[in-house]
């Protein structure tokens, strides 16, 4: 197979640059949560004074960690998938369920970029909890996942490299 050049190769550039990114943010929130989780315990039974703030910003760092998670695996096409079927199908209707499981996809993904961005920017002005955040500080994951999913959708139809999975599932 030939290098990338061009668009096709600047798109994956951007793509690894999303993707870095959402590993980051993945790591990130994991630590974090550990992190906090030790500091809960420690304020709480080894000071006797517990933190109020740390199941809130625990909830939210998994909820980014999630669909931060979700956009990676989409990219690397690493979901779980049951293929025994479909690797019975012929060649070409394999490939005809291949796009229709992508269009699919990029289906659900424009459904959370849309409706994700209405809920995040309607909830922008309230607030919740012990630190008085707005619940859109969690919302906002769907639709910046939704986003990555779609730059990673485009990347398949330039890349016919990265419609195949990196482990042993086909679809």
């Amino acid at each position: 197979m030939q290098p990338l050049t061009g668009l096709p190769a600047l798109w994956r550039r951007l793509c690894d640059l999303c993707e870095w990114t959402a590993r980051a943010i993945v790591g990130g929130s994991i630590a974090a949560i550990v992190l906090i989780t030790i500091a809960a315990v420690w304020y709480r039974y080894g000071l006797d004074r517990p933190l109020s703030w740390t199941e809130q910003v625990c909830r939210i760092l998994f909820v980014w960690s999630v669909f931060a998670g979700a956009a990676v695996l989409y990219r690397n096409m690493l979901h779980i998938a049951i293929d025994m079927f479909v690797l019975m199908l012929p060649q070409r209707l394999q490939a005809l369920l291949l796009w229709l499981n992508q269009g699919l996809v990029l289906l659900l993904a424009v459904l959370m970029l849309w409706f994700g961005l209405q809920i995040s920017i309607g909830t922008l002005g309230q607030t919740f909890g012990a630190l008085e955040i707005s619940p859109a500080s969690f919302y906002f994951a769907a639709p910046f996942c939704a986003a990555l999913m779609i730059v990673f959708w485009i990347e398949k139809l330039f890349d016919p490299a990265r419609r195949d999975p990196l482990g042993d599932v086909h679809l």
